[in-house]
């Protein structure tokens, strides 16, 4: 084999395993990162870019005071595998709400972040 086609060769394997390294990431979520709504939502919704392991990953709500402000029920919607659906506490008061996740995509590779909305008074 030369030179040329043993490159060839190596290049190929990388763009074949490409897909399999792909990382899970926020695409992006209901409600949006830094929004002001009028009355506070029953829960939250994150697209990512791939599925994840929700039996792996961590998704929380916290106000701030630190208090959790979620059920502890996040589950992958029953038609977008890459949509989580996260309920929310009853009757969330005014205040500014952080919304953080650790997600465990499909390949074993986790991903943090986090993002915030506010319910006005």
């Amino acid at each position: 084999m030369n030179k040329l086609t043993h490159l060839i060769a190596v290049l190929l394997l990388f763009v074949a395993l490409a897909p399999a390294q792909a990382h899970s990431t926020l695409q992006r979520s209901e409600p949006k990162d830094g929004v002001v709504l009028k009355q506070a939502p029953n829960e939250i919704r994150i697209w990512f870019t791939e599925p994840i392991k929700i039996s792996l990953s961590t998704i929380e709500v916290r106000s701030e005071s630190g208090k959790q402000a979620d059920e502890k029920d996040a589950h992958a919607d029953a038609k977008e595998s890459n949509l989580i659906h996260l309920s929310l506490a009853p009757n969330l008061g005014a205040g500014t709400y952080k919304v953080s996740y650790t997600a465990v995509a499909q390949d074993m590779h986790a991903t943090k972040g986090s993002f915030t909305f506010r319910v006005a008074p």
